[in-house]
């Protein structure tokens, strides 16, 4: 990959059972590293939901503007090996319990006890912030956090939701299942990348329930997260997101989260935005850098200033 003005770089990442993870991170100065940002993708995604090859994107923004972004590939997607397949089992307590403390112990050892900025899209971030609740102690401090599209609960209060979760995901998805093992996200239009059987199922359990429990311990992530404190969040939410991440969900995660320094972003064109973006358009439209990128990064920088290693 060439991407003008940034420095790249692949760095593998290996798990306990021989699988690898990877992280694609992005900077502008290595004598000049701003403070290190974890992105994580979300379902039906790999890490290039954050960029791509011409450099646009969300993790190529904040990389021009000198932070040290780096993007996770979870297991079985993107560049992590192997792909996801049949017999692929692996889903969320495998992912907060192995992948992701694997991801920051590797970012940990390249920027040491530097405060970080977690960013999560959709899935992604509820991947994150039951980590977060999950975990008694952190490798580094996170600073802040950005929630994109982000949502747990799915309230099926439209016509358009309850087709996509009752037909597409629990019938059809439910069938590709049982016929080929994982979910087929692009035989189905759902999405880009393959999903494993067990992703699905947690990922519907989740979804249709109030309660937040670990699928393989029981581990109450809903109760946990209430006896933390998590540090300042943004949750940005768009009018055109109206299956994985509409505001009414986005705005009940925060909620669910308890109390916090927590503020809402709703892109909507009706209000100012230029567009109402749908779910992957909040990190790679064209307008985004224009739009609400800059407002994403004077939020960041409320809180604090960039952090430079040299």
């Amino acid at each position: 990959m060439t991407v003008p003005a940034l420095n790249y770089q692949s760095i593998t990442v290996t798990v306990p059972c021989g699988e690898q993870l990877h992280l694609t991170r992005f900077y502008k100065d290595k004598k000049q590293l701003g403070a290190p940002v974890f992105m994580m993708h979300g379902l039906l995604e790999d890490g290039t939901a954050f960029y791509d090859e011409n450099g646009k994107g969300l993790a190529c923004y904040m990389a021009q503007q000198g932070y040290d972004v780096y993007v996770a590939d979870l297991r079985g997607k993107g560049h992590s090996w192997p792909a996801i397949q049949a017999n692929s089992q692996v889903g969320v307590h495998a992912h907060i319990t192995e992948d992701i403390p694997a991801l920051l112990k590797k970012i940990h050892s390249i920027r040491g006890n530097t405060p970080q900025i977690w960013v999560g899209h959709g899935w992604g971030t509820v991947l994150l912030t039951a980590y977060y609740a999950r975990m008694d102690t952190l490798l580094a401090p996170v600073a802040q956090m950005l929630h994109l599209g982000a949502r747990r609960q799915t309230l099926l209060a439209s016509r358009l939701k309850r087709f996509v979760f009752n037909t597409l995901w629990r019938r059809l998805g439910g069938v590709c299942i049982r016929l080929n093992g994982y979910l087929p996200s692009r035989f189905l239009c759902l999405g880009d990348c393959k999903e494993s059987s067990a992703d699905y199922q947690d990922y519907l359990a989740w979804s249709m329930s109030s309660d937040w429990l670990d699928p393989k311990d029981g581990f109450d992530y809903g109760a946990a997260i209430a006896y933390k404190q998590l540090p300042p969040s943004l949750y940005v939410a768009s009018a055109g997101d109206r299956i994985y991440g509409d505001v009414l969900d986005a705005r009940s995660f925060m909620k669910q989260l308890g109390s916090h320094d927590g503020r809402m972003l709703v892109l909507d064109k009706s209000a100012g935005s230029l567009n109402n973006y749908k779910h992957n358009e909040l990190l790679n439209h064209a307008d985004a850098e224009q739009d609400h990128f800059p407002h994403m990064l004077a939020w960041l920088k409320e809180y604090r200033q960039p952090v430079l290693n040299t």
